[in-house]
């Protein structure tokens, strides 16, 4: 088997090129790769005489000249390799660089010596491909993974600590990448299957464990640490069975198929294999039951999920899943019981349709993701124009560094720019040595203006084109019982607080505007009446446009804090935040790779309505139960009716209770902590499942010391999976009540 480097060159630039866009003219060639004529010309002759490409018969034209003759993949263009482990062997499918499979082959193997497992894995591959050029190979495996390395799992536990893409790597010769096998799964299924054309996809391989792979915004979500999808370990008893994990009553533990296979067998005195398992569920109630429930009891997990992370579809995979069998029913059965109407109404729910073979199409899909691209090299002033608009002011050697260019053509470059306007010098940072020119963007004279509506009233700022607060401002305005005019007066506390210090709209380059209900990411849209009632029926920044007449860009008033905090505030330079807001507003944000995600529909973070208990008090969104009746005003009356003090009716009774915290009442700190405890305990399946970095804790019950905070990052500890929380800080909010509105600056900067 040959092995060549994957890296960019002439050759796999023109490969690339013919790969991305098919049947292609040589004129059409020249054009996407920008090389020369000559060069193009040198290439084409040498992949022809080798056959990775090939030329095709003159093609009719009507223009004059020559007819072209179209250039395809040949058959030794090459071919990436998908490999699948799990208990029982590995699935190992050669593809061509258009992605049609053309050998597949299955090889039994041990795990639990890993060295021969890869060495099975390694001679099954190099019998596949022959001679063939390998490009890549994609090694899927059922546990988790950080880095490249395997983190300790139920699965593999013999695994753990081991690199297998560098292993595998040595015994190939090429080059391998290594992937947790839920997250290939939702790209088969995405690429291939029941989840085509969905952009936020929940995939579950329910087989020897139970994965997640996450499909967020069109992006595959791994979380801070790479072991995001830990759904099998999401506790949901916690008296029951103790995990490998260290846990005790985890989701794998109660519906993962050794488990309802064992039930099984002891129920009917024969040894059940899946197969018979679906046989007995079509026609005996008890195997029915058993399969049923555990599909009520994953979909009690997905309805979480669903409430907070918001896909728009659920795939579930596996040998006991079926399209019209008892788990998926159950699973759909739960999502319509726990989860907001609009999110269950919006959630699709359906067994894989690749025959078990999501995994390893996934893994070839991933290989193809890898191979070198056609694009030409950006150009280079827009390459430092990102740098320092990413990094802030640079000294031209730092600049070097980052961009890579050479060092001559950037001080050209940064002089040409210096000339232009476009950039400025700065001051350089203090270092021993000569030191080098320091450069930073000039920014228009433009004004960005935010505004935050909230339960008490409108907070508005005013910044430079920078994001640099200049003026700020608060106008008292409790919620009305319609949203348009808290919205419209929200536009007009930012009209009042330019006049104020003599600025007009005019200067105005955009609004961004936070709001405290879901914004449909595609409309625009307050979603219907279900999470907050008063806020439904119309988009919120045409309304501000409308008034103002500049652009105005409206989110969830939670995502706007998790982008303002990873920015500003107390989880700076963090990528994956989850930001908790605790008080009786309970929400949640979302930020994905440094992005605020939305969820499909605008729902992603709605923490306060995930179910706490079933015969809880009633919530205004119709259900009972809810996070956020918890953590009303009215659920801290015992503490407020035995306090010391004066009782009287205009205190709030929030105010009254942070008050008595900060007395020292040891009863109302106490209570505060256990609302921390509550909200920990609700988001941890949200934490396994994102698997964040810093998860920030703001809300008006922060204002009294650390309680809530502390409440909150003890049940995280004790609730999550131990993957999950290696490294995870768990912080109070450094904004406080700022966060919304600075969030609202930020969503109008460039993504950093």
């Amino acid at each position: 088997m040959t092995s060549r480097s994957a890296q960019i060159s002439g050759h796999d630039l023109v490969l690339a090129a013919v790969r991305e866009s098919g049947p292609i003219s040589r004129a059409e060639l020249i054009r996407r790769t920008g090389m020369a004529r000559e060069t193009v010309n040198a290439v084409l002759t040498g992949l022809l005489a080798e056959e990775a490409l090939a030329e095709g018969d003159p093609v009719p034209s009507a223009r004059q000249g020559r007819p072209a003759r179209l250039l395809s993949l040949g058959p030794a263009a090459g071919v990436v390799v998908g490999v699948i482990v799990d208990t029982t062997g590995a699935r190992v499918e050669v593809a061509s660089l258009a992605g049609e499979v053309e050998t597949s082959a299955s090889v039994p193997l041990d795990l639990t010596v890993p060295a021969d497992a890869l060495n099975a894995v390694a001679a099954a591959v190099r019998e596949a491909v022959g001679e063939q050029r390998v490009w890549i190979t994609t090694l899927g495996l059922p546990a988790p993974m950080a880095g490249g390395v395997v983190q300790p799992s139920s699965v593999l536990p013999k695994w753990a600590g081991l690199a297998p893409a560098t292993e595998l790597r040595r015994r190939l010769g090429h080059r391998v990448i290594a992937a947790n096998d839920a997250d290939l799964g939702v790209l088969g299924e995405v690429a291939h299957g029941v989840a085509a054309g969905h952009r936020d996809v929940c995939y579950l391989r329910v087989e020897s464990g139970i994965g997640c792979g996450l499909l967020m915004g069109g992006r595959l979500h791994r979380g801070a640490t790479g072991v995001a999808g830990e759904i099998g370990h999401v506790q949901v008893d916690e008296t029951g069975v103790l995990c490998r994990c260290g846990n005790r009553g985890c989701l794998e533990t109660i519906a993962a198929p050794r488990e309802l296979l064992a039930a099984l067998e002891t129920q009917y005195g024969e040894s059940v294999d899946a197969a018979r398992a679906l046989e007995l569920a079509g026609h005996d109630p008890i195997a029915q039951r058993v399969l049923a429930d555990a599909g009520r009891m994953i979909g009690r997990v997905i309805a979480d999920l669903a409430n907070t992370v918001n896909p728009s579809i659920v795939v579930l995979d596996g040998p006991l899943i079926a399209e019209g069998g008892p788990v998926v029913a159950g699973v759909r059965e739960a999502l319509r019981r726990y989860a907001q109407p609009e999110v269950a109404d919006r959630t699709e729910v359906h067994a894989g349709s690749l025959a078990g073979r999501a995994g390893v199409l996934g893994a070839i899909a991933a290989g193809l993701s890898r191979l070198p691209a056609a694009r030409p090299a950006p150009d280079r002033r827009s390459v430092i124009v990102s740098a320092l608009r990413s990094h802030g002011p640079m000294t031209r050697s730092d600049l070097v560094k980052l961009t890579r260019l050479p060092r001559a053509a950037t001080g050209d470059l940064l002089a040409a720019m210096e000339s232009d306007g476009v950039v400025a010098a700065a001051e350089p940072p203090s270092r021993s040595g000569r030191p080098s020119p320091a450069y930073r963007l000039v920014t228009p004279p433009e004004l960005l203006a935010g505004a935050a509506i909230s339960a008490d009233g409108v907070r508005a700022v005013i910044a430079d084109a920078d994001g640099r607060v200049l003026h700020s401002t608060f106008a008292p305005l409790p919620l009305s019982l319609a949203a348009r005019p808290p919205v419209r007066e929200a536009a007009g506390v930012v009209r009042a607080l330019l006049s104020e210090h003599g600025r007009s709209v005019s200067e105005l380059r955009a609004v961004g505007l936070s709001v405290p209900a879901p914004v449909d990411p595609v409309t625009g849209r307050f979603g219907t009446p279900g999470v907050l009632p008063t806020f439904t029926g119309f988009a919120p920044a045409d309304e501000v446009t409308e008034l103002l007449g500049v652009p105005c860009v409206a989110a969830n008033n939670a995502s706007l804090a998790a982008l303002a905090e990873s920015r500003r505030g107390a989880a700076a330079g963090a990528r994956d935040v989850l930001y908790l807001r605790a008080d009786q507003y309970t929400g949640g944000g979302i930020l994905a790779e440094g992005r605020p995600y939305p969820g499909a529909h605008g729902f992603a973070g709605e923490v306060g309505h995930l179910n706490v208990r079933e015969v809880g008090p009633l919530c205004i969104c119709g259900s009972r139960g809810c996070l956020s009746t918890f953590l009303a005003p009215g659920a801290f009356q015992a503490i407020l009716a035995g306090a010391p003090g004066l009782h009287d009716d205009v205190t709030p009774p929030d105010v009254r209770l942070l008050e008595l915290s900060d007395a020292g009442h040891r009863p109302a700190q106490r209570a505060l902590l256990d609302a921390g405890r509550l909200i920990g305990r609700s988001v941890a399946p949200l934490c396994n499942v994102l698997n964040p970095a810093v998860v920030v804790v703001g809300g008006r019950y922060t204002l009294s010391g650390s309680h809530v905070v502390d409440g909150v990052r003890e049940s995280l500890m004790r609730h999550c999976a131990p993957a999950a929380t290696a490294g995870l800080r768990v912080v109070a909010t450094a904004l406080a009540r700022d966060a919304e509105v600075l969030g609202a600056i930020e969503s109008l900067l460039p993504h950093r």
